[in-house]
């Protein structure tokens, strides 16, 4: 199949299936991407969970009534009405989990551009941008795509977290989904302040790898919330989105829990809000007001510096951490997304994907382990991280 895209049901992330897609004609100033690779993390699972409430199936509208899945990755300019962007340029940023796209570049600069096409002009800039991708290996970009885009929630936390007027100022952070690499970035980056006691919780068949990454003060199985200080003020950091596992937080930790931070929904089947939950009442985490917010307070500059200077001594310190493998082609980017959803892989695993099958790997349509060794898939895993 030439042109694809992931379909998702646009209230069940499960609901997904390959479609074939026409191409578009491009009007003057388009440009036509060839998608080459793009990333599939929890991270996805989210945008799939909350594309409505947030918009994220607005960003790719399809014309089949389902949602294109949001994806972070790299994409070569193939056909250029739009002088200012050749053919055979090379981009980085949000793209469909598909072969192509259409843009209206816009604002373009050397170092990349803003896409102007009308449905995009009220959602979230951040995620419009485009960026020039400079001749580099594989690996690095590999790893750009799959921990980049989550990085900023993660950084963007850890100086929430540290705003000494907030309800939790000097409370124990409490991390549902602990393994999540979302989650592990905002412990990479709390584990380098001082006074912060960090719980993370987890699956009990995840307990050990957490526990070996040695980011966090304290790992607690979802078996053992009994074991959780439940006198000392506590913020929750939800990754997981378990409406069940909130309920329980919120009882174990009535009385001196300060706020629940809603991030993600790893555990998307149990993800509804619960309607007898304990205050307080769960806040969602939306990481492009925060970058408005900071980037306004310190200056776009200083922003930029103080996230650069995390994240590079994030991605030194990843390699120890995960994996990267990665398989091409419509039906391999549909088999991981289906493992994402049911929760399958070992949270060392890394993926990314190839929208086109190349020629020595047509063969075997096997995944390539680009670092380190380990098991890609879990077979019975429970989906809870």
């Amino acid at each position: 199949m030439q042109n694809w895209a992931l379909s998702i049901a646009l209230d069940n992330p499960a609901d997904a299936k390959v479609v074939e897609t026409t191409p578009l004609t491009l009007a003057d100033g388009q440009i036509r991407v060839t998608i080459e690779r793009f990333a599939l993390t929890a991270n996805n699972v989210t945008y799939a969970t909350f594309g409505r409430a947030m918009r994220y199936w607005d960003f790719f509208p399809g014309d089949d009534g389902r949602g294109r899945l949001p994806v972070w990755g790299t994409a070569i300019v193939s056909e250029s009405r739009c002088p200012a962007v050749p053919e055979g340029s090379r981009w980085y940023g949000y793209l469909p989990a598909a072969a192509e796209l259409v843009l209206t570049p816009a604002q373009v600069r050397s170092q990349g551009f803003v896409d102007a096409s009308e449905h995009r002009s009220s959602l979230p800039q951040v995620y419009n941008r485009y960026a020039a991708v400079a001749d580099r290996d594989e690996h690095s970009e590999q790893m750009q795509m799959v921990l980049q885009p989550l990085f900023i929630t993660a950084f963007l936390l850890d100086q929430v977290l540290a705003e000494p007027d907030r309800a939790w100022a000097g409370a124990q952070v409490i991390s549902t989904s602990a393994s999540s690499k979302t989650a592990i970035a905002m412990a990479h980056c709390l584990a380098r302040r001082d006074n912060v006691a960090h719980v993370g919780l987890t699956s009990g068949g995840n307990v050990a790898f957490v526990e070996r990454l040695g980011l966090y003060d304290r790992v607690v199985s979802y078996e053992d919330l009994a074991s959780l200080n439940a006198h000392t003020s506590a913020v929750i950091v939800d990754f997981a989105g378990d409406a069940d596992l909130n309920r329980r937080l919120h009882t174990q930790l009535a009385g001196v829990l300060r706020a629940n931070i809603r991030v993600g929904g790893a555990h998307w089947t149990q993800s509804a809000p619960p309607h007898d939950l304990p205050p307080p009442k769960p806040e969602f985490f939306f990481a492009p007001d925060h970058v408005v917010r900071l980037s306004k307070d310190w200056g776009r500059e200083a922003f930029e510096t103080r996230y650069a200077t995390a994240w590079l001594a994030f991605a030194a310190d990843a390699e120890r951490y995960f994996t990267v493998e990665e398989v091409a082609g419509a039906a391999a980017a549909l088999r991981i997304y289906t493992a994402l959803i049911g929760g399958q892989f070992s949270p060392a695993a890394s993926m990314t994907v190839r929208s086109k099958r190349r020629a020595c790997s047509a063969a075997s349509g096997t995944a390539k382990n680009r670092t380190l060794s380990g098991p890609r898939l879990r077979a019975g895993h429970d989906g809870r991280q």
